[in-house]
């Protein structure tokens, strides 16, 4: 290859790379491999993350997919440094890609040859967390034998969920609670294959930032690795918009070194990445790693940071109040034999409450759609899937991309139904009071919160996703009791409760209460949702 014919940048070669193959390459592949490709936009921005460093270095690019990320961190690193010599090393496991990366590899080869650097690649054609097991297993059980470790790693891993039972899960079974997913392993085997002064560049879906699932995974990444920067982006729906999904992403990067601020960068998309909106946080502020459960909060504007602080000031939990969350025990597809699509007075039915039954602040029953059935027979074999006919608040498990509100519930009484049981449909969470019941101001009060703006913007702070788990709404901290009566009162006087009705009732009782007994803060500071 010519100097001549190296006239554009490694990265922009692998763009084109990269594009030729997408287009060329089947949406059910790519879903099957987990590979959502890096555009250049993000590629270069998140390759500008990196500190510089001088003289030889040496960098990892786990699930490299055609290495625009290593061209877009090296084209950066040799900006910011005087650099001789590079040590790179990729893994890969689809062979139908590895051949366009080593062309990509080539490219990098001769550029880099021009620049009067050294490289030294290794394209491993095999799986990463399998190749690098001994990462995970007390040192003592290898001796004297050596684990490979980098200056960097940059990374957009793939994204799927695998079974526990699989091979790389027990492998990195510290990272493990649940159904993990893949793109988790990558960032806790990387996290430990950083030198003392490395960092860690990542790409990936946020929703490692609370959630049970992940509970272990933060424990483990959280005491390896510290967070120095994020990246966010508010319009999921214009992320890899080549490859036909809506993700909802963050870039992080960490160091080994403890960081006492992060970085926290916002742009709407990645056309307008690098004028992107910087704040600086406390990274207490944003973490609490004495917590057990280490949720990252990542807030987009002052009014999703203010809403956090307002959490913090309240110290209780439903837990406390004698009040409990649960998902719905009745799954369909395993309940068949006793689903019913009418209304039958030969049979002794419950009504089966389902997602579509809940709106904002409202139950709406009997409720069809589509082949879903109405009722469940109430039978000794079915009796362990039904709940007493009780007060609830109806919480849907799951939202559309498309909805405004990530939390979406209605009040549930007893009063409304004439029936003695009730089946709740595994996709809604329900709120209730164990051996005991809920009372109607206690129903309408959560209900309102729940459905408020307020919760609903902390809600989206940690949640990166369109589910709504009953372990993340039972780590919610609640305002005093008094106020949730106070509230409830108020709500159930509305004819019909809307939610800006509701916005209104919950900054009077609230927000203004709860700075008038912090001596005189201002009641501004978190007002939501109110014009």
């Amino acid at each position: 290859m010519t100097e001549h014919q190296i006239n554009i940048l490694p990265s922009e070669f692998a763009e084109k790379v990269g594009l030729d193959y997408s287009n060329q390459t089947s949406d059910i592949h790519k879903k099957q491999n987990g590979q959502f490709f890096t555009s250049g936009s993000i590629a270069r921005f998140m390759g500008s993350m990196a500190q510089s460093k001088s003289g030889k270095i040496s960098i990892l690019d786990p699930g490299c997919g055609l290495g625009i990320l290593s061209c877009s961190l090296i084209e950066n690193i040799i900006k910011k440094g005087q650099i001789q010599k590079i040590d790179l090393e990729l893994y890969e496991t689809d062979p139908a890609i590895c051949k366009h990366t080593k062309e990509v590899l080539t490219y990098l080869n001769h550029w880099l040859q021009n620049q009067g650097i050294e490289l030294k690649v290794v394209l491993h054609e095999e799986d990463f967390i399998l190749s690098n097991s001994n990462a995970f297993a007390p040192q003592t059980l290898f001796g004297n034998q050596t684990i490979n470790k980098f200056d960097y790693i940059i990374s957009n891993p793939p994204y799927f969920k695998i079974s526990k039972s699989d091979r790389r899960a027990k492998i990195a079974e510290e990272l493990v609670y649940g159904q993990p997913n893949i793109y988790a392993l990558f960032m806790g085997l990387s996290a430990k294959l950083l030198i003392p002064s490395g960092e860690l560049i990542f790409i990936t879906p946020r929703s490692f930032a609370a959630g049970n699932y992940f509970q272990a995974f933060r424990k483990a990444f959280f005491n390896e690795v510290s967070i120095a920067d994020i990246h966010i982006f508010e319009s999921r729906n214009k992320m890899f918009k080549g490859d036909n999904v809506l993700q909802e992403n963050i870039i992080i990067r960490a160091t080994k070194e403890r960081n006492k601020t992060i970085n926290l960068s916002v742009s709407e998309c990645e056309k307008d990445i690098n004028s992107a909106k910087v704040s600086v946080f406390r990274t207490e502020k944003l973490i609490d790693l004495k917590s057990k459960e280490k949720i990252l909060f990542i807030p987009s504007n002052s009014v999703e940071e203010n809403s956090i602080q307002v959490f913090k000031n309240w110290k209780n939990s439903l837990n406390d109040y004698n009040i409990q969350i649960s998902t719905g025990p009745v799954v369909a597809f395993r309940s068949l034999d006793f689903l019913v699509s009418d209304y039958n007075e030969e049979l002794e039915l419950a009504p089966l409450l389902w997602l579509h039954n809940i709106k904002e602040m409202e139950f709406i029953f009997p409720l069809k759609k589509g082949e879903k059935q109405c009722y469940i027979i109430h039978s000794e074999a079915s009796h362990k899937l039904l709940l007493r006919n009780n007060n609830y608040i109806l919480i849907r498990r799951f939202s559309s991309k498309d909805d405004k509100s990530r939390l979406v519930c209605a009040p549930y009484f007893a009063s409304d139904s004439s029936f003695e049981w009730l089946g709740i449909e595994n996709h809604l969470n329900y709120i209730y009071r164990p051996n005991g019941e809920l009372t109607d101001d206690e129903v309408w009060g959560i209900s309102a919160l729940f459905n408020s703006s307020l919760f609903d913007t902390y809600f989206r702070t940690f949640n990166g996703n369109t589910q709504v788990g009953a372990s993340e709404l039972k780590q919610i901290k609640m305002p005093p009791f008094y106020h949730i009566i106070a509230i409830g009162q108020a709500v159930k006087q509305l004819v019909t409760p809307r939610r800006n009705d509701i916005d209104k009732i919950i900054n009077e009782t609230l927000i203004v209460n709860q700075y008038d007994e912090n001596s005189g803060s201002s009641g501004d500071f978190a007002r939501v949702g109110v014009a």
